[in-house]
C-alpha cells in the first residue's frame, strides 16, 4: 500500500484525552506524514486530571494525538515544544538514531522550552513510537496519555499489503495503555509503594486513548500493528470468538517483518515491545483481543522503597487533584493484579468481503545477526535491592555516570542474568536493534511458547530492540555498534539500557554507555 493509500486508512486515534470516560469509540482520524509536522507540542488536555496529549502543527492545522507516518529515507526536522509544567523529552523508540534526537534523559526540555530535532528514517517497516523519557516524570507522563505510534513503510511493506490485498481499513496500528477508573473517572497518576515496586497497573485497557475501544473492518485479512504501551503490565495476547481462541500469524516484531509468518494463538507482549500480526476473519462476525490470564512470576523479596527524585520538588504534578492510594486493596483503588485476564479491543466485521489470498511463505529478508559465537562478551545482570529497589548490575543510575563505552562498529555478545529474586523485566536498548540468540531458564509457560530448541520465543526470531527477562533467566544477545557515517553521528554518543517497566526506569534500573 503506498503512503496515500495508507494515510487514507482509517487508523483511529484518541481525540483530546481526558479524565471522565468516553461514552463512545468513535474518532476523528489523525494521520500524519512524519515529513509534514513543524512543530510537535506537549501539553495538557486537561489540567484538573492531569491527562496529556501531543499535538502536531502542521502549519495550516493542528492534530491532536497524531499517527505518524513515514517512508523509510524521509526525515524529520522541526520542533519540539514542551507546554506541560515538567521537564520532558520525546525519546523515539526503536529508531536508529544520534544522541541529539534520540530523546532519552540527557537533555531534558524545561517548561516553556523548545529544541530542534533533525534526523532521518533509517529503520525497517515496522512500528515505532515515542513517548517521553524525563528522568523521574516517564511514567506519570506516559501513564497522562503521551504515547505517539510512528508507523514505518518500506517496499518488503507495500508488498504484504498488495499480497493480502488488504483493504485500507483493515490495518490498524494501535497502542495498548491502561488506565484505573474508579467512580466513573480515570484517577490521576499517584503510585504507592506497591506500585513502585511491582509497576503501575490499572483495571481498564485504554486502546488509542480509547476504553472499550472496537474498530469495524471488512471480511477478509486484516493486519495489526500493536504495542504495549503501559507502564508495567505484560500481556499475553490472543483473540477470541465466543469462547473459542482464533489462530492468528506473526507477522514481525519490534524492528519490522520477519523472514517468514508463525501461526500463534497467544504470544507474551511486554511493555515497549511490538508485534505486527495477521488473522483470516472470512466467516467470522466478531473478534476480541484479550490478554490472557497467567503467572506473572513476581519473586521480589521484600518492599523496595518509592524514589523520590529532588527534581520533582520543583515541578508542580500533572494533575490539580492530588489522590491518597495505598499500598494494597487492588479492586478499591482500580488496580488490576498484573496476571489477570483483561479484555483490550474488539473488532467488528461487516461489509463487502475481499478477496483472501495465502498468506506469502516469505515475508523480507532477515538481517542475519552480526555477532558471532567467538564475539566478545558482557555480562550484565538484573538485581533487586531491598534498600534501592532492582538495578542493573547492583548499581543505582546516575545521570552522569557512563557505565561503559563500546567501539564504534564493535559486535558483542550480551549476556544477562535476572535474578531469581525478581520480576519480568523488559529490557529495552536505546539506537540499536539487536537479535536474541538463546534464552535459558525461563519458566514453564514462557518455555512451552518456545519456538526452537535455542528456548527463543517465537517474538525473539525479528530485529528487537527491548526483550523480556523472567526470574532466573538468562539471554544471550547479539549487537553490532554500528553507526552512520553521517555528521550527527559522528563523536562519543551516549545511549541507555533501562527496564521498560516505567517506575523501575523512574526508579534505579538503567545505565548510560557510549559509543566512541
Amino acid at each position: 500500500m503506498n503512503r496515500r493509500g495508507f494515510l487514507g486508512a482509517t487508523l483511529a486515534s484518541a481525540a483530546a484525552a481526558c479524565g471522565m470516560l468516553p461514552k463512545e469509540s468513535a474518532v476523528a482520524p489523525s494521520r500524519v506524514a512524519l515529513a509534514d509536522v513543524r512543530r510537535l507540542v506537549v501539553e495538557r488536555a486537561d489540567p484538573i486530571a492531569g491527562r496529556c496529549r501531543y499535538v502536531a502543527d502542521l502549519g495550516a492545522r493542528r492534530v491532536p494525538q497524531p499517527i505518524l507516518f513515514a517512508r523509510r529515507g524521509e526525515s524529520f526536522d522541526g520542533v519540539i515544544e514542551n507546554a506541560l509544567p515538567q521537564p520532558t523529552t520525546v525519546h523515539f523508540h526503536g529508531l536508529t538514531l544520534p544522541e541529539a534526537a534520540d530523546g532519552a534523559g540527557f537533555d531534558p526540555i524545561e517548561p516553556g522550552a523548545r529544541k530542534r530535532v533533525r534526523f532521518e528514517v533509517k529503520n525497517r517497516s515496522g512500528l515505532y513510537w515515542f513517548h517521553p523519557h524525563p528522568h523521574g516524570f516517564t511514567g506519570e507522563q506516559v501513564y497522562a496519555g503521551l504515547t505517539g505510534l510512528l508507523v514505518v513503510t518500506d517496499e518488503d511493506d507495500d508488498a504484504l499489503d498488495a499480497a493480502l490485498a488488504l483493504a485500507p481499513e483493515n490495518r490498524l496500528a494501535l497502542a495498548i495503555a491502561e488506565a484505573r477508573v474508579v467512580g466513573g473517572a480515570i484517577r490521576p497518576y499517584a503510585p504507592s509503594v506497591e506500585d513502585c515496586l511491582h509497576g503501575w497497573l490499572g483495571n481498564r485497557a485504554l486502546v488509542n486513548g480509547q476504553l472499550d475501544a472496537s474498530w469495524i473492518v471488512r471480511p477478509g485479512w486484516v493486519r495489526l500493528q500493536l504495542l504495549n504501551a503501559c507502564n508495567a503490565r505484560g500481556l499475553l495476547l490472543a483473540f477470541r470468538d465466543g469462547e473459542t481462541l482464533v489462530p492468528f500469524h506473526l507477522l514481525g516484531t519490534d524492528g519490522g517483518l520477519l523472514a517468514a509468518p508463525r501461526e500463534l494463538e497467544r504470544v507474551f507482549l511486554y511493555t515497549g515491545e511490538r508485534v505486527d500480526i495477521g488473522i483470516d476473519l472470512r466467516g467470522r462476525r466478531a473478534l476480541v483481543a484479550v490478554s490472557l490470564e497467567f503467572d506473572p512470576r513476581h519473586h521480589t523479596g521484600g518492599a523496595a522503597p518509592r524514589h523520590r527524585h529532588a527534581a520533582r520538588e520543583r515541578y508542580a504534578p500533572l494533575a490539580a487533584e492530588t489522590v491518597c492510594e495505598s499500598a494494597s486493596g487492588d479492586g478499591a483503588q482500580g488496580r488490576l493484579a498484573d496476571g489477570a485476564e483483561l479484555a483490550l479491543f474488539s473488532l467488528r466485521v461487516d461489509g463487502t468481503p475481499m478477496r483472501t489470498p495465502p498468506l506469502p511463505s516469505r515475508l523480507s529478508a532477515l538481517p542475519e545477526p552480526a555477532a558471532r559465537p567467538e564475539a566478545p562478551t558482557r555480562r550484565l545482570r538484573l538485581d533487586f535491592d531491598e534498600r534501592a529497589g532492582f538495578l542493573i548490575d547492583q548499581t543505582p543510575y546516575r545521570a552522569d555516570e557512563i557505565a561503559f563505552s563500546v567501539s564504534r562498529g564493535a559486535r558483542e555478545i550480551w549476556e544477562i542474568k535476572n535474578s531469581p529474586i525478581s520480576m519480568p523485566h523488559p529490557m529495552h536498548l536505546h539506537g540499536f536493534g539487536f537479535r536474541v540468540l538463546r534464552r535459558q531458564g525461563t519458566y514453564g509457560e514462557a518455555r512451552r511458547l518456545a519456538a526452537e530448541p535455542s528456548g527463543r520465543l517465537v517474538t525473539d526470531l525479528g530485529v528487537k530492540d527491548t526483550v523480556v527477562l523472567w526470574p532466573n533467566e538468562t539471554l544471550w544477545l547479539a549487537m553490532d555498534f554500528t553507526l552512520p557515517e553521517e555528521a550527527a553521528f559522528r563523536g562519543t554518543q551516549r545511549f541507555m539500557f533501562h527496564c521498560h517497566n516505567l517506575e523501575h526506569e523512574d526508579g534505579m534500573m538503567m545505565r548510560n554507555f557510549s559509543v566512541i
